[in-house]
């Protein structure tokens, strides 16, 4: 017998191999392989390693260091251009500053001067501007003489009028640049005074000619950019006065210009993006070192690797015993496993929809219902005409209950979380039967899996307040009938901060019919608001001076918070029915009836006070008296709000309702703002104002809507505050301030009681049928009717089952015969109107 290891392999003519030298070879092979595969695992995370170090160094070396490039090159583009305009303001401030100086000015008004005549100072005007090729002209005005005049070449207008003020006063006045007649100027004052101590005897407007200013601004390489400039004054937006080329590519440089309101705004082209870019040289080196040392890396580990995965394969390899047991053992366990051996288990029963209503699974699940019974809702339940403009609003008990707040809870619920939001602010005025509607609205809400942030008795602007204020939620609802007599309670919803309007109030009420409601467990939290809502005012309004005021609250929710607000801004507060109580026993709190105003102005009168004030039933609504009993209506008020921020926002838009005054739009456009008339309403008109991005809006009923500094909804408590802070930089009292805005005859709001659901078919006939003569007829909301002389309006008032009419003429002949005429054509449409005018 031939040995065993002389037995040969096929015939390849090569001597066989002994069984060690096999095995050799068997793992030689092996490991090779394992090693080849290693290998390839880790090229592969290698390759995915360096692609993402590429990128993140390519960020880093490539488009980081372009960036800032970029914006290196953008600075000192705006840097060389601000230095340009800046010498240029510097050097005209400075010629202005010597004019202003020359002792002539204040000769010719000292009261030793005979001849100090308005034609004398015009001549002096005129011989020293002349020594100037830029001053276009000069007013030499004496101090407290300044008037409007409109219609001058040069005009003064309430601008100017300001400018002149600050003047007086020795306050910082910088130039401003203004347009008139398509011609950019400079308008300057300087103070006229015998020396720096004295009193001015007056003021220098000095006009100067903007046209060198922005010839040096239109030098600018178009190419590079878009260059604005701009002029901004505190809080407020910039206004663009000239713009030159394009550019969307990187960050926008903003740069002050000094000695003005001025500023220079911009924005890189992607021809400065090009010039800015550097080659990729040094990210290309430092990426294909990363590469070859991972690959390096690569090669080592799959050796060293593959060695120990082989010897970790030998030590593991089971035994014949264990790959007998364990064969067995998956034998057994298909036993257990394959149906065959199975028998159904008689508790796997199906959950229906029905049973998870009953085990409380679906409270939990914040789905829609989908196989539970529901039980109908009665029309009856839901009257459709509560269901307002811009609020739900009705009668309790007949209209308004606690199981109607319910379903309401659950509509606003249910739309606030379709709209994202996960918990909604609550809260209530002082009503006798708003805590009961509270509590049943809150219990529809948590039905939805809505969370409820209750901030409890506040007025409406607190609640506003809240929505902005804590982070949380962006949505509120308000239970209050805000002026309407005791009997009546209702509902205000924001949610997002924009208020519930017109068809987006009906579709509550249409969620409720349909049921269309989440279902979930909410949690309720209280809250605090009040002293955050105060410290909020107190951080933004700061008073000059101190002023004595009468707040007279009607019994209702601002009393909780107007007195201690004033008083902490510094004035002598007078409280007047600020004691809390829903029964009103003084009088109904709207403010807009001259007949619950009586007892303030008797106060103010008594106390000798510098102002009164008067809010409505949720404090969103104010109406002012001065101290000679004159009642301020909130058009005339929206007038000095006007004038203030349109002083610091030239062209700003300045949103009213149809109710307000002509002269309102006068009066904005003198000041160069835009007039907007638009729906009386506070949502209609929080819609414009987020529409239009006015800074200032307001109705004749007393809502004010500042944006300015503020949020834009109607505060009427944070607008008195504004109120009194512009009362308190002036020298003038209140009815002098006023005594400067124009006003004409005109009456106050008149209501007719008529059905609710007969008020806006009676208006749409109206406008469809009336004889108006030729009148310019409006219908934005109701009918309004302007003519030569004065206007008329009559319109469906959103609150209340009553028609709502006003009238304003230059004369009162012109007012009884605009009168005349509304009733004329009201008596046609239903004889049955009760008209006392």
């Amino acid at each position: 017998m031939k040995p065993r290891d002389s037995i040969k392999t096929k015939d390849d003519g090569a001597a066989p191999l002994s069984r060690s030298a096999q095995r050799a070879l068997d793992n030689a092979k092996r490991k090779a392989a394992v090693q080849q595969k290693l290998l390839l695992t880790l090229l592969a995370a290698a390759l995915v390693i360096n692609l993402l170090a590429a990128y993140f160094l390519y960020q880093t070396m490539v488009i980081g260091q372009n960036r800032e490039n970029l914006q290196h090159a953008t600075q000192s583009f705006v840097d060389e251009r601000k230095a340009v305009l800046d010498k240029y303001l510097q050097q005209h401030s400075l010629a202005i500053e010597t004019l202003s100086a020359n002792s002539a000015w204040a000769a010719q008004l000292s009261p030793d001067n005979p001849d100090n005549t308005a034609e004398s100072r015009q001549q002096l005007a005129h011989a020293l501007a002349a020594q100037d090729d830029t001053i276009l002209n000069i007013y030499l005005i004496p101090a407290g003489t300044a008037q409007l005049n409109r219609e001058a070449e040069f005009p003064v207008r309430y601008l100017e009028l300001d400018l002149i003020q600050r003047a007086e006063q020795r306050k910082p006045a910088l130039p401003e640049l203004i347009e008139i007649n398509k011609r950019w100027m400079l308008q300057w004052a300087k103070p006229v005074a015998l020396d720096e101590q004295s009193p001015p005897l007056g003021t220098l407007l000095i006009t100067t000619d903007a046209t060198p200013l922005l010839e040096l601004f239109a030098t600018t390489d178009a190419r590079l950019g878009e260059t604005l400039l701009q002029q901004q004054f505190t809080g407020s937006p910039p206004q663009t006065i000239r713009k030159t080329g394009t550019g969307a590519e990187g960050a926008k440089v903003v740069a002050k210009i000094k000695h003005s309101h001025l500023q220079l705004q911009f924005t890189p082209s992607a021809q400065m993006k090009d010039i800015a870019e550097e080659l990729p040289s040094l990210w290309l080196v430092v990426v294909s070192l990363v590469a070859a040392a991972s690959l390096a890396l690569c090669w080592f580990l799959s050796k060293v690797l593959s060695g120990a995965a082989l010897r970790a394969a030998d030590k593991t390899q089971p035994s014949l015993q264990e790959t007998v047991k364990a064969s067995k053992e998956a034998v057994d366990e298909e036993k257990l496993i394959n149906p065959l051996f199975q028998t159904q288990d008689i508790l796997d029963i199906a959950v229906i929809d029905e049973d998870e209503d009953i085990l409380g699974l679906r409270e939990h699940s914040g789905k829609k219902p989908t196989g539970a019974k529901r039980s109908s809702i009665n029309e009856q339940d839901v009257p459709a005409e509560i269901f307002r403009s811009y609020d739900i609003r009705g009668l309790v008990d007949s209209q308004i209950t606690p199981q109607l707040a319910q379903l309401i809870g659950q509509a606003v619920g249910s739309e606030a979380i379709d709209q994202g939001e996960r918990s909604i602010v609550v809260a209530r005025d002082g009503r006798t039967h708003s805590e009961a509607l509270t509590q049943a609205l809150i219990k529809g809400i948590l039905r939805t899996g809505c969370n409820v942030i209750n901030i409890g008795v506040v007025p409406t602007p607190v609640m506003y307040f809240a929505t902005f204020h804590i982070d949380d939620t962006n949505s509120g609802v308000m239970v209050t009938a805000s002026h309407n007599p005791k009997e009546y309670n209702g509902f205000k919803v924001v949610i997002n901060n924009r208020a519930l309007a017109d068809d987006a109030v009906v579709e509550l009420r249409s969620r409720i019919m349909a049921q269309r409601f989440h279902q979930g467990v909410g949690e309720e939290l209280s809250r605090t608001i009040i002293p955050d809502y105060i410290e909020r005012i107190f951080s933004d309004v700061a008073l000059a001076g101190n002023i004595s005021i009468v707040v007279d609250a009607g019994n209702a929710v601002p009393g909780l918070v107007a007195p201690q607000l004033f008083e902490e801004l510094g004035c002598d507060v007078t409280p007047l029915f600020c004691d809390l109580d829903g029964e009103f026993p003084n009088h109904n709190p709207d403010p807009t009836i001259e007949e619950n105003l009586q007892a303030l102005i008797a106060k103010v009168k008594e106390t000798k006070a510098d102002i009164g004030v008067a809010f409505d039933g949720d404090g969103d609504r104010l109406v002012v008296v001065t101290p000679k009993g004159d009642i301020i209506w909130p058009d005339r008020l929206l007038m000095l709000f006007a004038k203030d921020i349109l002083a610091r926002n030239p062209g700003a838009d300045v949103l009213f309702d149809v109710k307000c005054s002509r002269q309102l739009n006068q009066v904005i456009s003198s000041y160069g703002g835009r007039p907007i008339m638009w729906k009386t309403g506070h949502s209609p008109m929080k819609a414009k104002m987020e529409e239009t991005q006015a800074l200032i809006g307001g109705e004749y009923s007393g809502h004010i809507f500042i944006k300015d500094r503020w949020y834009g909804f109607d505060d009427g408590i944070y607008a008195m505050a504004r109120l009194l802070e512009i009362i308190t930089l002036r020298d003038q009292n209140i009815d002098a301030i006023f005594a400067g805005f124009p006003q004409l005859h005109a009456t106050p709001e008149i209501k007719i009681t008529i059905r609710d659901q007969d008020k806006f078919a009676l208006i749409k006939k109206l406008a469809e049928t009336g004889d108006f003569a030729n009148g310019a007829i409006t219908t934005i909301d109701g009918l309004r009717v302007d003519y030569t002389k004065g206007w008329g309006l009559v319109r469906a008032s959103n609150t209340s089952p009553a028609l709502t009419l006003r009238f304003e003429a230059e004369s009162p002949e012109a007012l009884e015969k605009i009168q005349h005429i509304f009733k004329r054509e009201l008596i046609k449409v239903d004889a049955t109107l009760s008209i006392d005018f």
